[in-house]
């Protein structure tokens, strides 16, 4: 197949889908498959990327993939109703509304997410294939981009996206779920930390471990760069909790950091 130059007009969305029912049938791709990035898929149909991209929306509306974000498209019959996707979205759900309870404890939260996210970064570590870590790597040159003394919206989107691609590196689709559930619980604190003092200096460095770790395919180093990154929160709550809330407008007096 002749590829057309990407930057002028090519085959219309239709025309793409049915390349792409091509590459599933020539490729004998079964239903859980992931399809190549966009940008690879641009290249080989000769499209642009956002033709390629509403291809796939289309097709998603047909049935013919899942697209999932930070994962990418997945094969899927017209009929799929695949156990494993089911469990997943019912066991995100369920948790989701364990989490969103009144009651539940802000530590407790953090353990959770300790425990999870070790497990995680293990599972990362272990599977690592260094042509998979170029979106983690990505990231974090986004986040180094932004200057340190702006709060950027951005930045939290990335820190957030940052731990969710460890989780899909991780190969577990549920445990990335139940992350993202976490991450919005303790968003409201982590932004706090996040724009106090220098510590976004402290992110930007804790994260580059992070990836060198998992760069290395080290399990245990990797553990031990996460544990100390999220041990963070769990500490600065806990400072927190030392001090007395503020009374009309501040401190009462003799109270100390």
């Amino acid at each position: 197949m002749s590829a057309a130059n990407p930057t002028v007009a090519g085959p219309d969305t239709t025309d793409v889908i049915g390349q792409l029912r091509d590459l599933i049938a020539n490729n004998d791709l079964a239903p859980g498959d992931r399809l190549p990035p966009i940008r690879e898929l641009a290249v080989q149909f000769g499209v642009k990327a956002g033709t390629v991209r509403d291809a796939l929306l289309t097709a998603q509306a047909k049935g013919l993939v899942k697209v999932l974000p930070r994962v990418g498209a997945i094969v899927q019959s017209d009929d799929d109703t695949s156990e494993p996707e089911s469990v997943t979205a019912t066991f995100s759900h369920s948790f989701d509304e364990v989490v969103g309870q009144p009651e539940q404890n802000l530590f407790h939260t953090l353990e959770t997410r300790e425990a999870l996210e070790l497990t995680m970064v293990a599972r990362a570590a272990q599977r690592r294939e260094l042509s998979e870590l170029f979106r983690l790597r990505q990231i974090l040159t986004d986040m180094a981009a932004i200057p340190l003394e702006m709060e950027s919206p951005e930045y939290a989107k990335l820190d957030v996206e940052f731990h969710l691609e460890i989780g899909r590196l991780a190969g577990n689709s549920v445990m990335t779920s139940l992350l993202r559930i976490l991450l919005v619980e303790v968003r409201p604190h982590l932004d706090r930390i996040r724009w106090s003092g220098n510590r976004r200096a402290e992110t930007n460095e804790s994260h580059a471990r992070i990836y060198s770790a998992l760069a290395a395919g080290d399990v245990e180093l990797a553990q031990s760069e996460m544990r100390d990154h999220i041990r963070t929160a769990y500490n600065s709550l806990l400072d927190e909790m030392r001090q007395p809330p503020a009374m009309n407008g501040g401190r009462p007096n003799g109270s100390h950091s």
